[in-house]
């Protein structure tokens, strides 16, 4: 099976990202192993078979060889490249693109662990939109211009 984006993950974040990328979604916990080619992954091997995808959207750590990949939030700190925001009683945070970016992957993105949850769900979004404007034009995730993310992004109606 092939598909343009494929999302990895379980709940809340799993969904929202494969909607907004209009991708499929594959739970972790059913990942036997994930098929490497250079720095790109070209699939993930299930019980059940394989699926091959463009590009990959990890909700759940599963991709990344280092672990959970974790970004700290802090209040009212701004981003050049910021790609998601929430406001909180103590500030507003956001989220750049660079850290959505998986290390050592050309064709993956992240959600990083430990956000706050209503940044975490405009994350969601935020990478699986630019998930699939980076299935569509082929590119490696860290030449994608965040720019043309922020203005898909406001156009879908987030607030940046």
């Amino acid at each position: 099976m092939t598909c343009d984006v494929l999302v990895i993950g379980n709940g809340l974040l799993a969904l929202v990202a494969t909607m907004a990328a209009q991708g499929r979604l594959v739970p972790g916990r059913e990942i036997r192993h994930v098929v490497r080619r250079g720095r790109s992954v070209s699939a993930v091997v299930l019980d059940r078979g394989e699926i091959d995808a463009r590009f990959f959207v990890d909700t759940c750590a599963s991709l990344s060889l280092a672990g959970p990949q974790t970004f700290e939030s802090v209040a009212s700190r701004e981003y050049i490249d910021t790609i998601a925001v929430a406001e909180a009683p103590d500030g507003r945070y956001a989220l750049p693109y660079r850290a959505a970016l998986a290390a050592g992957i050309d064709n993956a993105l992240v959600i990083p662990s430990s956000l706050p949850s209503a940044l975490a769900i405009a994350a969601a979004h935020a990478v699986g939109t630019a998930a699939a404007l980076l299935a569509r034009t082929g590119q490696p995730a860290d030449q994608l211009d965040s720019a043309t993310l922020r203005e898909r992004l406001r156009a879908a109606g987030a607030r940046l």
